[in-house]
């Protein structure tokens, strides 16, 4: 047996997140049961005992290490269960930009802009002198070519606001971007803003160890863009979306097609007029730029119109009908088809082809029999 390029591509991203949920949780068709048997077949990977984790083992490593990746093992098994499901939650995160196209084995952001970049919380940290991010609680840091976003993932525990965008706008203080955003994460559009606009109550809310800002509280206080972004397909659609330059406008005409008029003057965060009477405005609202679309209805009623219309993915379409209800038509899109317009008739690599190394021999079974006979 060798191993194809699907299968050390999965090995990679076990070992730069150290460990991830179990395939039924990831949400992404990416990768599947079979890859993760084979590589468990060969003693590289293995499943926690309660089936809830994937973890590589030490000679994962030294095979990554013998075909020129370098990634760092824990030291001892981490054990922790409020780690582990962090690491979880932080793997989730990583294969959806992943499979949205981001280059994600950096520890930096990237000062050459040839594709999208997502820089885990996790390699910022070890990367950065002192470690200055030792106490916050973001995720990442998505780089496109117009704009850095701080990523978190929406619970009730909350974030330290305001010292993690101090620290986030130090840290990207030699970039030349100078537009900045936040996304926030969760399982699904709705559940995300039921974390955002649901505050518990006192009886409800889990006792704190330290002052955090509720995801609510955050969003009421931020004047930077707020993008509501699952993990998942979902998301993926979303983060293709906001990678390309002037994505609102090219998202309108692909929508509207040749019925695509320009917005109002004294409507900016709309994107087009609606091609119906009575000629409203209207706003692609696949990004999920949630401060934005709540300026677009406001600003639309104050100039007299009694509603929007919202483009949205089908995903997306519960959640803006429960927030607008009254104030906007919500219209669900054709997804596969912009996928087609965007991707063009691109084939892609091959993924189950066997992985080639820099040496021009493909990855045996004689690379690896001796770690199936010793498990470490």
């Amino acid at each position: 047996m060798i191993l194809n390029v699907n299968e050390v591509e999965l090995l990679k991203l076990l070992c730069w997140c150290k460990n991830a949920p179990a395939p039924s949780e990831w949400r992404i068709g990416i990768f599947n049961t079979q890859n993760i048997s084979a590589l468990e077949h060969f003693g590289l990977v293995f499943m926690s005992r309660n089936g809830k984790n994937i973890r590589p083992r030490l000679p994962a490593y030294c095979l990554l290490e013998k075909i020129g990746y370098s990634f760092k093992s824990d030291a001892a098994p981490q054990t922790r269960q409020r780690i582990l499901d962090r690491r979880n939650i932080a793997s989730k995160i990583l294969l959806t930009f992943y499979s949205a196209g981001a280059d994600v084995f950096k520890d930096t952001i990237d000062e050459i802009f040839r594709k999208t970049v997502y820089v885990p919380s996790f390699a910022a940290r070890s990367a950065s002198t002192g470690n200055p991010f030792g106490s916050t609680k973001f995720y990442g840091i998505y780089q496109t070519t117009g704009t850095l976003y701080l990523v978190f993932y929406a619970d009730d525990a909350g974030v330290y606001f305001q010292k993690e965008l101090t620290l986030f706008h130090s840290y990207i203080d030699r970039s030349h971007i100078q537009n900045t955003g936040l996304i926030f994460m969760g399982g699904s559009v709705p559940e995300i803003g039921d974390t955002v606009f649901h505050e518990p109550r006192s009886a409800e809310q889990p006792k704190k160890k330290y002052n955090t800002d509720s995801f609510g509280r955050v969003f009421s206080i931020t004047s930077l863009p707020v993008h509501f972004v699952p993990v998942g397909q979902c998301g993926v659609r979303m983060l293709h979306y906001m990678a390309m330059e002037h994505y609102r406008e090219r998202l309108a005409k692909m929508i509207l097609r040749k019925s695509c008029r320009p917005p109002y003057d004294a409507l900016p965060d709309t994107d087009a007029i609606h091609y119906q009477p009575p000629y409203l405005p209207a706003a692609a609202a696949l990004d999920m730029d949630v401060k934005r679309i709540d300026r677009a209805v406001s600003a639309a009623k104050g100039q007299g119109y009694p509603k929007i219309v919202l483009y949205a993915l089908p995903e997306q379409v519960s959640f803006l009908r429960g927030r607008y209800r009254g104030a906007a038509d919500v219209i669900a899109v054709d997804a596969e088809r912009l996928d087609r317009e965007i991707n063009g008739t691109k084939s892609g690599q091959d993924h189950a082809q066997p992985y080639v190394t820099k040496e021009g021999r493909c990855i045996d079974v004689a690379d690896f029999a001796a770690y199936r006979k010793s498990k470490v």
